[in-house]
């Protein structure tokens, strides 16, 4: 798997991450004036979260466009609704992030 790393990175990753944000970019801005639901309010805090704690240096528009789809798939369907709030339930085991671990792009916490 190793030596196929360079394939996967320029044939796959990139024009993947290319399509994912060209199509993303098509939904609307979700913003607190035109989110409603409360979850949806704590992913836009989240999200925003995310920006400062997180370096993401060229991928920037790839997390923005993964951002703009959870919040807005969340906030308009409620199929996709329920099964993220399933999926968030599931993974009350989740093993915890080490933010005392090397990480390049962690900027670290905001402070409250």
């Amino acid at each position: 798997m190793k030596d196929g790393i360079d394939y996967f990175v320029k044939k796959v990753n990139e024009p993947l991450a290319k399509v994912m944000v060209l199509i993303a970019n098509r939904y609307p801005e979700p913003t607190r004036e035109n989110c409603q639901h409360p979850n949806s309010i704590l992913l836009l805090d989240t999200r925003d979260e995310f920006f400062e704690c997180w370096e993401t240096n060229s991928r920037k528009p790839l997390f923005e466009a993964l951002w703009r789809v959870l919040i807005v798939k969340y906030e308009h369907s409620q199929n996709y609704r329920n099964m993220m709030d399933w999926l968030i339930l599931k993974l009350k085991n989740w093993k915890p992030l080490n933010p005392s671990r090397q990480m390049p792009t962690w900027k670290g916490e905001r402070i409250k």
